[in-house]
């Protein structure tokens, strides 16, 4: 991603699964983070998933709210270098269109 900024989204983790809820942080803001590591979980049909990080560096911003729900690709959360400036993290999250699914 430019600028060493990461998205975290709403994973498919199904066929027909066209949306999740996000029923818990396991990050705070500002908590360094692994590539792989859980960093929120997800409701879908009736079942809780993790939401892995998809590198490694700090959990800048929790975009969705606990109990929010979005579709499938929609950025829950942003992980970016601790030195890459608030005003490129806005204006990530304002510019953040998801991936079309396939």
């Amino acid at each position: 991603m430019p600028g060493g900024i990461h998205a975290v989204t709403m994973p498919k983790l199904g066929f027909a699964m066209t949306e999740g809820s996000v029923t818990a942080w396991r990050v705070a803001e500002g908590e360094p983070v692994s590539m792989d590591q859980a960093v929120a979980d997800i409701e879908i049909e009736k079942a809780v998933a993790e939401v892995a990080a998809p590198a490694a560096g700090v959990l800048r911003r929790r975009v969705a709210a606990v109990g929010q729900t979005l579709p499938v690709g929609g950025l829950i959360g942003v992980i970016a270098g601790a030195d890459v400036p608030a005003g490129e993290i806005d204006r990530f999250v304002t510019e953040f269109r998801p991936a079309p699914l396939a």
